[in-house]
C-alpha cells in the first residue's frame, strides 16, 4: 500500500505517464496483476499508468484492503454465491469469506489462501499426533 500511496502522490502536481520511472511501471504493473487479475491496459495513449494508479486506488478505497493483506483468498476462476451475491478472489472480503468457511467447512480447497485457524479440528488433531518424522 505504501508503493501505491507514493505512486499516486507523483501524481498529484498533475502529470501522466511521464512521471514514472521504469520501475516505478514495473511495480504498478505488478500490483495491477495482482489486485484485477488482469494486465495494463496496452495501448500508445500517455495516461495508461496513470489510469492503472487511479484504478487501484479506487479499488483500496472501496475494499479497504490490498489482496496481499487479505487472509482469504479464493483460487483463479472460482466464484463462490452465498445468497444471490457472487463473489470472487477480487471481490470477496475476509469477513464474508470467514462467515462462509463457518458454514461450508469442506470448501476450503475453493481457497488459495486460508488462516490456520480454519483448518479443521480433526486435521489440527493428526498433525499433531503425527508429527512429520522424515528424516533430512
Amino acid at each position: 500500500m505504501t508503493q501505491l500511496t507514493r505512486l499516486r502522490s507523483l501524481l498529484v502536481a498533475g502529470g501522466d505517464d511521464s512521471v514514472f520511472s521504469s520501475e516505478d511501471r514495473q511495480i504498478i504493473e505488478a500490483i495491477h496483476w495482482e489486485e484485477t487479475g488482469r494486465k495494463v491496459r496496452e495501448c500508445g495513449c500517455k495516461d495508461r499508468y496513470v489510469d492503472a494508479v487511479i484504478e487501484l486506488y479506487r479499488k483500496l478505497k472501496r475494499t479497504q484492503t490490498m489482496t496481499r493483506d487479505q487472509k482469504y483468498i479464493l483460487r483463479p476462476g472460482v466464484i463462490i454465491w452465498i445468497g444471490t451475491e457472487a463473489y470472487s478472489r477480487h471481490n470477496l472480503t475476509d469477513k464474508v469469506a470467514k462467515a462462509y468457511l463457518k458454514a461450508n467447512p469442506d470448501a476450503r480447497k475453493k481457497f488459495e489462501r486460508v488462516p490456520e485457524e480454519h483448518v479443521s479440528p480433526a486435521v489440527a488433531k493428526l498433525v499433531s499426533e503425527n508429527p512429520d518424522t522424515t528424516e533430512a
